[in-house]
């Protein structure tokens, strides 16, 4: 038996549109996450969630529009809705590794830094190169079923049963409530981790169904908690603060000292400090396809004084670069899903910073605007600089039309901003001050444009990764430039027949944040399979380079234990109290 045209086109919009929230939830289909285990019951809840929202849209499409062809119009147009929305889940998930949350949405009120232009092209490429494309399969399936069929559907009101469809309405509401309610229930006795909660509720509640719960009615599930005081929670957590003299190992139970033979050393050393933009540790003393990535920085760390930590791995979460900063100014943790860098006005942030400590001329710069993650307000407020300084600020001294060498691009270009701060780490120490400098470089930044036209003397090499891998290789040509330039400048304001030498200081180096490129690109790169564990090592992994060319600490070291103290596990948190 013949089925009508209108029954084929509503299994098209119900079937297609389920399976685009797989797009969010699958791991084969969204590379960029980590998903919670498929059960029988997260997917019978989370299908039965997506189904009831489905139901709710065509049941008051029938109540409001009445006509068949209306309705398939309204169906079409809501279908395309649907599927811009999952394509922008999926790509905000490239940029945080994290299920989008309303509740985290000041991450959108950064202006843009001037990287709108690139991100456009990173969306293109996901839409193509990433079968993105297929999120929006429901919407031209719908199109054409529609243009095929219209002549055989008649425009005739339809007859409907107010009282059947009443009853069906309130029938989907409460299968959406169950739904819900079984992923809260689940959440709370399971998991309690709050940056995830997201990802859970898409996988538990189903994808519409959760976002219609955060967008419509504000549930917010980032308040998991057991009816604890302040002060409970706060005894609770800081029996895992390291960032005391003394502290216990919650896994061997033993107690140990944050006093050692280097502790004090460097009092009245100048800091000099660059948090390198994605920059990753397998940059480092590694050769792929015959190129060595950082040959200038791989010879220095051969320099007695020259120190590479290479097991250290990325706290942030959703803030990025200014989660980096957070980790470093604080040695707190970010919380993961919130942006402190905009969030922080909302809370009493009751903590002490680097800036607390110093009392040196502090200054922090950053190659963007600067109310890009809010930089100047929380530099100069919560991390205690004297000045945080921008693009804004470069601009007064240097107008882009006089001094378009100065620039990449919009922005303040990398060896720029580094002889910006040092000029003024020279004029604190012509008046007798101490300095404290932290910089922030802008390359490579994502999507990793080919900047090659851009800088004097960059040399592109052929990586033969293919045209899918063409960030990656953007991305490891931009390592290898950098890794010259940044030597030349270490070994420059090193030099004490330099006009740019600063005296006795010490430079910390550090990357931010992982860069976020594909596990087949990287696949590509080393010529072999990779476990995801072995993935996330590299995407997570940053290097910490201290240099001391005042050479105190390695006098001060027991020559035996180097080795294996720079292959200790580390993380960004660790640079507060190695500073301190």
């Amino acid at each position: 038996m013949k089925k009508k045209p209108e029954v084929w086109f509503l299994i098209a919009y119900f079937v297609l549109n389920l399976a685009n929230c797989y797009l969010l939830t699958s791991k084969t289909l969204n590379r960029y996450i980590t998903v919670f285990n498929h059960t029988f019951l997260s997917e019978l809840f989370s299908l039965l969630g997506n189904l009831a929202v489905l139901s709710l849209i065509l049941l008051i499409s029938i109540l409001l529009l009445r006509k068949k062809k209306r309705i398939g119009i309204f169906l079409i147009l809501f279908s395309l809705i649907l599927n811009v929305i999952v394509f922008a889940l999926g790509y905000h998930t490239k940029s945080y590794s994290v299920a989008f949350s309303v509740f985290n949405f000041s991450i959108m009120r950064n202006p843009n830094g001037g990287f709108e232009n690139n991100m456009l092209l990173d969306v293109i490429m996901e839409l193509f190169t990433y079968y993105r494309i297929a999120a929006f399969i429901p919407f031209f399936t719908l199109l054409i079923l529609f243009l095929v069929f219209r002549k055989k559907v008649n425009n005739d009101k339809l007859n409907i049963s107010y009282k059947l469809t009443f009853g069906a309405l309130i029938g989907v509401i409460l299968l959406q409530v169950s739904s819900y309610g079984y992923y809260e229930y689940s959440l709370n006795t399971h998991w309690k981790k709050s940056i995830d909660y997201a990802q859970y509720g898409c996988q538990y509640a189903g994808v519409y169904n959760y976002y219609i719960a955060e967008f419509v009615f504000r549930i917010d599930n980032r308040k998991i908690s057991e009816d604890k005081t302040a002060e409970e929670i706060y005894q609770e957590l800081n029996a895992f603060n390291k960032n005391t003299t003394t502290y216990t190992n919650f896994i061997d139970g033993k107690t140990y000292s944050n006093q050692d033979a280097q502790t004090g050393i460097l009092k009245d050393k100048n800091i000099f400090v660059i948090q390198l933009e994605s920059t990753m540790s397998f940059c480092f003393n590694s050769t792929f396809k015959g190129i060595e990535l950082s040959p200038y920085m791989n010879a220095l760390f051969k320099d007695d004084n020259c120190f590479y930590f290479d097991n250290v791995y990325t706290n942030v979460g959703i803030g990025n670069t200014s989660d980096a900063e957070f980790c470093y100014f604080t040695g707190f943790y970010p919380t993961g899903d919130m942006t402190i860098a905009w969030d922080y006005y909302d809370y009493i942030f009751d903590i002490k910073s680097l800036g607390d400590y110093l009392d040196y001329d502090k200054f922090s710069y950053n190659p963007t605007t600067e109310n890009f993650y809010n930089h100047k307000n929380t530099h100069e407020g919560l991390y205690k600089m004297d000045y945080f300084k921008g693009l804004e600020s470069f601009k007064n001294l240097f107008p882009k039309e006089e001094y378009a060498e100065k620039y990449l691009e919009q922005w303040i270009s990398d060896d720029s901003i580094l002889n910006w701060a040092t000029t003024d780490a020279q004029e604190a120490l012509q008046k007798g001050n101490n300095f404290f400098s932290f910089v922030e470089t802008i390359t490579p930044h994502a999507p990793f444009p080919d900047l090659s036209e851009h800088l004097d003397g960059f040399e592109t090499h052929d990586f033969k990764l293919g045209l899918l891998n063409f960030q990656l290789e953007n991305y490891l040509n931009q390592i290898i430039y950098n890794d010259k330039f940044i030597y030349e400048f270490l070994m420059d304001v090193t030099n004490p027949t330099s006009n740019r030498y600063l005296k006795d200081t010490v430079f910390i180096l550090y990357g931010d944040h992982g860069n976020g490129l594909s596990k087949s690109s990287y696949e590509s790169l080393y010529d072999k399979n990779l476990t995801d564990f072995e993935y996330r090592q590299l995407v997570l992994g940053i290097p910490v380079i201290v240099y001391d060319p005042t050479g105190e600490i390695y006098k001060s070291m027991d020559k035996n234990q180097i080795d294996d103290i720079l292959h200790q596990v580390k993380s960004e948190r660790d640079l507060y109290r190695t500073t301190m």
